[in-house]
């Protein structure tokens, strides 16, 4: 008879412990619980500001030119929107001071305060001082004028520093803001 007691003793073990692990969850699988589908936050716009942008005129200098734009608020984004502008050319049919159709391939801000910005080469060699200079300095002081925090830019051509386009400006290093190309309006 002990026999048997221990048996129905160890088979109600058993039944305890599987009726245990049935109720604390480990039976059948539980159904995966409802995906919620949650919405991205629609991004704020960044709001319309006032940007200066500089063009060439026909006395050889840069005129400024002023335009609405949604203008973000990190710097690096700034340079970005000054530059697109600047190379979407004038609102006034002002010539374009950049002197071939280039496109923006990357900015860079560091920690120093100086933008790189990188622009597609030129297809072919440029020429004389006065494209080189009101080229580099119209986008280097439209870039300063709308990003007060930086205090420098550097022009990068296809990824790479070059040291000059034509010739008559160092182009190896970041270049301060140069009012003497601003002409009046």
């Amino acid at each position: 008879m002990n026999r048997r007691v221990a048996w129905i003793a160890l088979a109600a073990a058993v039944v305890a412990a599987l009726l245990a692990w049935l109720l604390l969850g480990g039976g059948a699988p539980k159904p995966p619980a409802a995906v919620v589908a949650v919405e991205a936050p629609t991004p704020t716009p960044a709001p319309e500001q006032r940007i200066l942008l500089l063009f060439t005129a026909n006395d050889g200098l840069l005129h400024p030119e002023l335009r609405s734009v949604p203008l973000p608020a990190e710097v690096q984004e700034r340079v970005r929107v000054v530059v697109r502008e600047l190379l979407a050319g004038s609102a006034e049919q002002r010539p374009s001071p950049v002197p071939y159709p280039a496109e923006l391939l990357g900015v860079y801000v560091d920690q120093a305060g100086h933008a790189f910005v990188d622009l597609s080469p030129p297809p072919t060699p440029l020429g004389g001082a006065q494209t080189e200079l009101l080229f580099a300095y119209a986008v280097v002081d439209s870039v300063l004028f709308n990003c007060p925090e930086l205090n420098a830019v550097q022009l990068l051509f296809g990824g790479r520093e070059v040291t000059t386009l034509t010739g008559h400006l160092d182009l190896s290093h970041p270049l301060a803001l140069n009012k003497a190309f601003i002409g009046t309006s």
